[in-house]
């Protein structure tokens, strides 16, 4: 072999590196994209198998809603005056329009989803040739989004043959660039390793699954919403030449009312409020009083006490850098039980009121103290039952996925 054989041999392999790896950057920069434009919350574990998605939604949505959802007229009571240690559960004020609850006066103010596993497999006729299957990861990585057939409304589309991950990509352009206030969701089923994952460009797919969140605290799926997911969905599948399951929008968008009207029975925010006696507190000063009472910088003017894991207990917040007047929240539904966050609150508030010598009230200028500890505890336990009846447990990651947004 002469050197100028040799040479080209060594280019082509540089090359042929230089391409591989240009397509692995590719891929990943696309995939970051798409999941930036459709992700929703996230979790971790490998979905598993069931029934076809409507017949899920069927099924399960009834069993997670209550019977008749009380209306937040019923829920909400105005509290007649009372002394801070006979506090009623209308000692939490709340609703949808001011997520603030008063611990002076409270009160306890959408489709399903998709099926694993689905159809047959990839022909074996239908996997990619040797050389591009090599070139793959050796296991698909597992999706961020896991279904939970509560909240999630999924079409399953059938691909009359296996399509390339880069047709995928291309398809759901549509669905990524639209806009919307729920999140949608795309995985396809990996014959290879028998789960449903991300697609990669190198991937061939004969199954994939679209799907949204039915509501969450801010906004739930109504019917020219999911008329126009459904439309989004038939042009993927008439690019991918793909069938799907026609659904009735009309018992998806009554689902996502259900939901919506169990959200707001839950949508609970305890709040007190530290007063100032002597004029508004230094910027320092509030800074050092957070510090004193374990609570870490979260934002401007923010901070929070965070649990074993890092997310947040409650908050403390100021209106302005130079205030006499700040504010304490916990916010129910993304809090554990674990965390004990009511005495928490209650202790970091008597704590910053020491430090700052400010006085407790709720929002009506009631006096708070820990006194009004036990009479609100009994009333939030209640409240947790409620809730893991309902299937949704404070601080779950399907708790997360309802109400963490802005």
């Amino acid at each position: 072999m002469s050197d100028l054989h040799l040479a080209l041999l060594i280019l082509a392999g540089v090359l042929l590196v230089a391409l591989v790896g240009y397509n692995k950057w590719t891929e990943r920069r696309m995939l970051r994209q798409l999941a930036e434009a459709m992700r929703g919350s996230a979790g971790d574990p490998l979905m598993q198998a069931g029934p076809t998605p409507m017949a899920r939604a069927a099924a399960v949505a009834p069993s997670v809603m209550p019977a008749a959802v009380a209306p937040a007229s019923e829920v909400v009571a105005d509290p007649p005056a009372v002394e801070v240690t006979d506090l009623p559960l209308s000692a939490l004020y709340g609703g949808r329009t001011e997520p603030r609850f008063d611990p002076g006066a409270f009160a306890a103010p959408s489709d399903a989803g998709p099926a694993v596993g689905l159809g047959d497999d990839v022909a074996a006729s239908d996997v990619p040739d040797e050389a591009v299957a090599a070139a793959r990861p050796a296991s698909a990585p597992s999706p961020r989004w896991v279904e939970d057939p509560m909240i999630d409304w999924v079409l399953e589309l059938r691909c009359a043959h296996a399509v390339d991950g880069v047709a995928v990509f291309d398809a759901a352009t549509p669905l990524a660039r639209m806009e919307r206030a729920l999140p949608a969701f795309l995985v396809a089923w990996d014959a290879r390793s028998q789960q449903w994952v991300e697609p990669d460009r190198f991937g061939f797919y004969s199954e994939l699954l679209v799907a949204t969140q039915l509501a969450h605290r801010k906004h739930k799926l109504d019917e020219i919403g999911a008329s126009r997911f459904v439309a989004l969905v038939q042009q993927i599948a008439m690019t991918l030449d793909a069938d799907f399951d026609a659904p009735d929008v009309r018992q998806v968008v009554g689902m996502a009312q259900d939901l919506d009207q169990l959200l707001a029975r839950f949508d609970v925010q305890i709040g007190i409020t530290l007063q100032g006696a002597a004029g508004p507190w230094e910027p320092g000063r509030v800074a050092q009083a957070a510090a004193a009472a374990q609570l870490v910088p979260a934002g401007e003017l923010r901070w929070a006490r965070l649990d074993a894991s890092g997310a947040p207990v409650f908050t403390l917040t100021a209106p302005a850098a130079r205030t006499d007047r700040l504010s304490l929240e916990l916010d129910v539904p993304l809090t554990p039980v674990s965390a004990d966050p009511l005495r928490s609150l209650f202790k970091a508030a008597d704590a910053l009121a020491v430090e700052l010598g400010a006085r407790l009230i709720d929002d009506n200028g009631r006096p708070v103290n820990a006194a009004s500890l036990s009479g609100i505890a009994e009333q939030l336990d209640a409240l947790y039952a409620e809730m893991h009846g309902a299937g949704i447990e404070p601080g779950s990651p399907r708790a997360r996925r309802l109400y963490a947004y802005p």
